[in-house]
This record gives structure tokens, sequence and C-alpha cells, in this order.
């Protein structure tokens, strides 16, 4: 009996490892995001916009961010449970997403420079909404709370895009 206990609260370990290291990971590609955004930013707006390159290693950081989440949901995949890793996956996608909308926003023209820079936002704010939901339902089934949250609608997985978007 008291084998299977601490196979049970090792398990548990595990699983809360995986996901904050997700979340983390999720953060931390924000964050890298936000940086090469700045950098963009600079070319259409401010007092003097003038045109700068990205650093190289500003987006070999933000490819290796992506790659890292990605590795992490595969991590999270296999503690399971399948509603967790639906979610785990909810925030590739939208990491991926934003990950593209910037790469839109790098070469866009000076006229569609605010509406590409909103869509930009948007995915940046899509991948922090998927971390909370992620995060929300993997504490709720780490203190056994039924998946996904019944109470907080918010907390419900992300309405899926069509692909290409």
């Amino acid at each position: 009996m008291a084998g299977a206990t601490n196979h049970e609260l090792s398990r548990m370990a595990a699983r809360r490892s995986a996901y904050a290291d997700l979340g983390t990971a999720a953060f931390r590609f924000s964050r890298n995001l936000i940086e090469v955004q700045g950098v963009i930013n600079g070319r259409f707006f401010g007092s003097n916009p003038t045109w700068e390159q990205v650093d190289p290693s500003l987006y070999a950081a933000l490819d290796s961010a992506l790659d890292d989440v990605a590795h992490r949901a595969m991590i999270v995949q296999l503690h399971g449970p399948a509603e967790i890793v639906d979610l785990a996956w909810d925030i590739y996608a939208y990491s991926q997403r934003a990950e593209r909308r910037l790469a839109e926003y790098a070469v866009t023209t000076r006229s569609r420079a605010e509406e590409v820079r909103q869509e930009v936002e948007e995915a940046w704010n899509a991948v922090s909404k998927s971390r909370g939901i992620f995060l929300a339902n993997g504490r709720a089934h780490l203190e056994g709370e039924p998946i996904p949250l019944d109470t907080e609608l918010y907390l419900h997985s992300l309405p899926r895009q069509e692909p290409g978007c």
C-alpha cells in the first residue's frame, strides 16, 4: 500500500514539474516575442521611426523558445491526462501563430503596420490566455478537481481557429 502511495505522489510531482515547466517556457516565448516586436515597432512608430534590423540572435532566441514550448508540451503529453495534454498543445499552436504574425509584421508596409501590429498583440494575448488556462486546469487536476473546470468558463480550452490563421 505504501508503495502505491509513493508511486502516486511521485507521479503527481512529475506532473506538477511538467506543467510548471511548460508554463515557464510559454512565458519565456512571450518575452522573446515582445523583445523582437519592440525592435520592429521602432520602424513604424514613435517620434522618429527608423528602419532597424532585428539582431539575428533575437530571432534565434525566439525560435529556441518556441522549440522549448514544443518540447515541454511533449513532456506533458507523457504525463497526461488527455484534457491537460490538449491544453498544452493549445499553447504551442498559439505560440506558432504568434511567431507567424510577428514574421508578417517584420515585412509589412507602413500603411499596414498598425493593423499587423494589432494582430501580433492579439496573437500574444492568445498565448498568454492559453498559458493561464493550461496552468489553472493543471492545478485543478493536481487538486483532484474536474477538467476543464466547470465553474469558470474562461478556463475551458480556447476556440480553435481555422488552419492557416
